[in-house]
C-alpha cells in the first residue's frame, strides 16, 4: 500500500526539475561575423540567364526522365569548368534511375561546407523551384571559381527530391566525408515570389534542430540582403514542432542523421503550388537576394569556428533552454502518474476486481485505430505507389475526389472495426452476456496504468511529446474517478487533458495554411506514407485507445449519475495503513491533491 504522502514525495522531484530548468537557461551565442559584401559576386540576372537555358534545354525534368539526365550532365560539365573535382552517384528509387552530382573544391582545411540543391522537377517547367535552385547552384560555382577559401566547398545537385528527398537521403547515408561537414545549406525555391513566411527552415523529422549559431548567422545574412526577415517561431510554435516533429525538405532528412543543415527557402516552409512554376513567375530580385544571403553565410562559416552538432533546445525570451533540462522535467512529471497507477492497480488486485477483462477491453478499444492506420497505408500505397514522401508537400497533393474516397473508406473501416470487430473480441472474452459497467474501478485502473506506461515509452523516444501528454496523464484518470462517483466534471477534464496536442495540431494547420478537410487529408498522407514509424504508430493507437476508454468510462458515469434530490453514491471507504481512506481505484490521487 502506497500512502498519499508517498504521492507527495513522488511530486517533489518536479520542483527540483523546475528549479533546474530555471538555472539551465543559456544566452544565445553571437552569430559568426559577416565579412563578405556579396553584391558584386552574385547577380540575379546571371542566375535568370542560367535558369532560362535550363528550362529551354529540358522543360520536363521529372525523376528518371531524359531531361533530368541531360541537366545532370550539364551540371557536371559546369562544375568541372569552374575548377571542381566532380563525381556522380547513381542509384534508384521507386523504379526511377537517379543520379546525384557532387563537386568538390579543396581548401586549406579538410572541414567542408556543403551547398545542396534539388535538380529534379515535380512539374513542367518547374521554373521557380528546381530550375531556379539549380541555376543558383551553378552561379555559386562560378563565384567560387576564383576565390581562395579556408574550408573545402562541396556543391551537390541531388535527384529524387519529389521521391521522399531520395537524393539528400542518399548523400547523408553514403557520403564518405559527411562527418567533416560543418553545415549543409539547402537551396529551395529561390525563384518563388516573396512570401511572409519564414525564409529559414530548420525543422527535422525528429526533435533535433540545427546549431543556434548557424541559424543566427544565416538570419544575419538574410537581414543584410532582404531586411527584417524571419524572426523565428514563438515558444508555443517551437514546442508544438518539437513535441510532434514534422520536417519538410532535405534539411529534415539531414538533421535526423546528425548532419548540421538548414534550408534557405524563397517560398517559406512549403514549396510553390504546381501552377506557380512558369518562367513568368520567377522573381529575379528575390533570386539575387537569396543567392547573396547564402553566399554571405558560406563566407561566414568559412572564416568562423566549427559548429556544434544538431541538438534539442527551446528558445525562450532570447534565452536557450537545453533539451536535457526539459527532458528531466518531463520524466519527473511522468513518473508520479506511473506510481499512482501502479498503486491503484495493486488495490484492484487486492479487492479481487476483474482486471484481465478490462485489459482486453482496452486492447479492443485501441484496435480500430490500428485498423484505420493499416487501411490508410494500403490506400496510400495503392494511390501513390512508392512516390509518396514521408512528409509530403501539401500543395503537391491537394485534396480532391480521390482524397474524399480514401478518407471515407478509412473512416468506414474504423467504424466497422469498432462496431463489429470490437464486439466480437469482447464477446469472446466476456461471453455473450453484457459487459460490466465501464465506470467500474477495473476499467479506470487498467486505463490509467496503460496510459502512464505508454507515456514512459514515449518519453524515451521524444521527451517533448511526453511533456505534451502530461495534462492527459493527470486529468484523464481524474475524469474516470469522477465518473465512478457519478459526477459531471469528467468531460471537462478530458478536454483539458487533450489541450496541448490539439493546440499543436491547430498550430500546424495555421503554419501549413490548411482548411479542416485539407488537414484531415494531410494527416492521412502522413500516416499512409509511414511518417510516424511503426513504434510511434502503435503508441499513438494505444493513447487513442486510452482516450476512447476514458470517454466510455465518463459516458457510463454520466448515464448512471444520481437523479435530482438523490445523494451521489460513494464507494465504501477503506481505511488504509496510516489512517488515509482508500476510495476507488484511483482514490490516492484525490487524497494527495487534497493534502
Amino acid at each position: 500500500m502506497i500512502e498519499p504522502r508517498i504521492y507527495r514525495a513522488a511530486l517533489l522531484p518536479v520542483l527540483l526539475a523546475v528549479v533546474l530548468v530555471m538555472f539551465s537557461l543559456e544566452n544565445q551565442p553571437r552569430p559568426l561575423a559577416q565579412g563578405l559584401a556579396a553584391d558584386a559576386l552574385f547577380d540575379g540576372a546571371t542566375g535568370l540567364a542560367i535558369l532560362r537555358d535550363i528550362v529551354a534545354q529540358a522543360p520536363d525534368r521529372r525523376p528518371g526522365s531524359a531531361g533530368n539526365a541531360a541537366i545532370a550532365g550539364r551540371v557536371a560539365a559546369e562544375f568541372r569548368r569552374s575548377g571542381f573535382s566532380t563525381t556522380t552517384d547513381d542509384f534508384s528509387k521507386g523504379g526511377h534511375d537517379l543520379q546525384n552530382v557532387i563537386a568538390r573544391r579543396p581548401g586549406a582545411s579538410r572541414r567542408q561546407i556543403v551547398v545542396m540543391a534539388a535538380r529534379d522537377a515535380t512539374s513542367v517547367p518547374d521554373a521557380t523551384t528546381s530550375a531556379a535552385d539549380t541555376a543558383a547552384l551553378l552561379a555559386l560555382a562560378r563565384v567560387f571559381k576564383g576565390r581562395a577559401l579556408r574550408k573545402t566547398i562541396v556543391l551537390v545537385s541531388v535527384d529524387g527530391s519529389s521521391l521522399g528527398d531520395a537524393g539528400a537521403r542518399r548523400f547523408a547515408e553514403h557520403e564518405d566525408d559527411r562527418e567533416r561537414s560543418d553545415a549543409v545549406l539547402v537551396i529551395s525555391s529561390f525563384g518563388a515570389r516573396p512570401v511572409a513566411e519564414p525564409l529559414l527552415i530548420g525543422w527535422s523529422t525528429d526533435a533535433s534542430r540545427p546549431d543556434i549559431t548557424l541559424r543566427r548567422t544565416a538570419l544575419a545574412s538574410l537581414r543584410h540582403e532582404i531586411g527584417g526577415a524571419d524572426h523565428g517561431e514563438g515558444v508555443f510554435e517551437q514546442f508544438a514542432r518539437l513535441s510532434f516533429p514534422l520536417g519538410i525538405g532535405a534539411q529534415a532528412v539531414l538533421l535526423k542523421r546528425g548532419t548540421e543543415a538548414i534550408r534557405f527557402s524563397g517560398s517559406g516552409e512549403l514549396f510553390p503550388a504546381r501552377g506557380d512554376s512558369e518562367l513568368a513567375d520567377v522573381d529575379v530580385a528575390r533570386l539575387g537576394q537569396l543567392g547573396r544571403a547564402l553566399l554571405r553565410t558560406v563566407s561566414a562559416l568559412d572564416a568562423g569556428r566549427r559548429l556544434d552538432p544538431p541538438g534539442r533546445y527551446l528558445v525562450v525570451a532570447r534565452k536557450i533552454v537545453p533539451g536535457w533540462a526539459l527532458s528531466t522535467l518531463a520524466l519527473t512529471l511522468t513518473l508520479p502518474t506511473l506510481i499512482i497507477a501502479l498503486d491503484g492497480y495493486a488495490r484492484l488486485r487486492r479487492r479481487r476486481q476483474p482486471v484481465a477483462v478490462w485489459s482486453r477491453w482496452l486492447v479492443a478499444n485501441s484496435a480500430p485505430w490500428l485498423v484505420g492506420i493499416a487501411v490508410a497505408t494500403f490506400l496510400a500505397l495503392l494511390r501513390f505507389a512508392d512516390d509518396l514522401p514521408a512528409a509530403p508537400n501539401p500543395a503537391a497533393h491537394p485534396f480532391g475526389v480521390t482524397g474524399a474516397i480514401s478518407l471515407c473508406l478509412t473512416v468506414l473501416a474504423i467504424v466497422l472495426a469498432w462496431v463489429f470487430g470490437r464486439r466480437r473480441v469482447m464477446a469472446g472474452v466476456w461471453g455473450r452476456g453484457p459487459l460490466p459497467d465501464a465506470a467500474a474501478p477495473g476499467a479506470s485502473g487498467v486505463t490509467a496504468l496503460a496510459l502512464s506506461l505508454a507515456a514512459l515509452v514515449i518519453w524515451a523516444l521524444n521527451p517533448f511529446t511526453a511533456l505534451a501528454l502530461v495534462p492527459a496523464l493527470y486529468l484523464w484518470p481524474l475524469a474516470t474517478l469522477a465518473a465512478e462517483r457519478g459526477r459531471r466534471t469528467g468531460p471537462l477534464l478530458v478536454v483539458l487533458g487533450a489541450v496541448l496536442p490539439v493546440t499543436a495540431a491547430l498550430i500546424y494547420v495555421e503554419q501549413l495554411s490548411l482548411n479542416p478537410l485539407e488537414s484531415v487529408w494531410y494527416a492521412f498522407l502522413l500516416v499512409g506514407g509511414g511518417y510516424p514509424g511503426l513504434v510511434s504508430s502503435l503508441l499513438g493507437c494505444l493513447v487513442l485507445g486510452c482516450l476512447t476508454s476514458v470517454l466510455a468510462i465518463v459516458a457510463a458515469g454520466l448515464r448512471r449519475r444520481p437523479q435530482v434530490g438523490e445523494r451521489p453514491s460513494r464507494s465504501r471507504s477503506i481505511r488504509a495503513p496510516g489512517g488515509y481512506p482508500e476510495r476507488g481505484a484511483l482514490g490516492g490521487i484525490e487524497s494527495a491533491l487534497r493534502r
